[in-house]
């Protein structure tokens, strides 16, 4: 598939904790990426758990979808795989996404067979 810059993406970053950046690499590669891509005017969708302390809706012309974590009483190990799972099911089932980034290196694979 040919993507001119006149073809207008719809995108999404899951399966991060959220932005603006407040805590490591994948966070800040999806602010990084996510303010470019709109810049050149995509419509960018970056998940959030709903524990992150931005709490307002859109970041530089990013939408920011809060979902609810389990992470903050199942612990980041366990509670991140639910988190990723919810962030996926929203993003296939509730959105009309080109391009989903899954950046959940935890459950990916499971997420997909469930």
């Amino acid at each position: 598939m040919y993507f001119c810059s006149e073809y207008r993406m719809k995108i999404a970053f899951i399966s991060t904790r959220g932005i603006p950046n407040h805590y490591g690499g994948f966070e800040q590669f999806a602010e990084s990426v996510s303010v470019r891509l709109v810049q050149r005017g995509h419509d960018v969708t970056v998940y959030s758990p709903h524990y992150h302390p931005y709490k307002e809706t859109a970041y530089k012309g990013v939408k920011v979808k809060h979902v609810y974590s389990p992470e903050v009483w199942m612990g980041s190990s366990v509670g991140s795989f639910f988190y990723d799972y919810q962030c996926l099911k929203d993003a296939l089932k509730r959105e009309d996404f080109d391009i989903i980034y899954d950046a959940g290196y935890t459950s990916v694979v499971p997420a997909y067979a469930l």
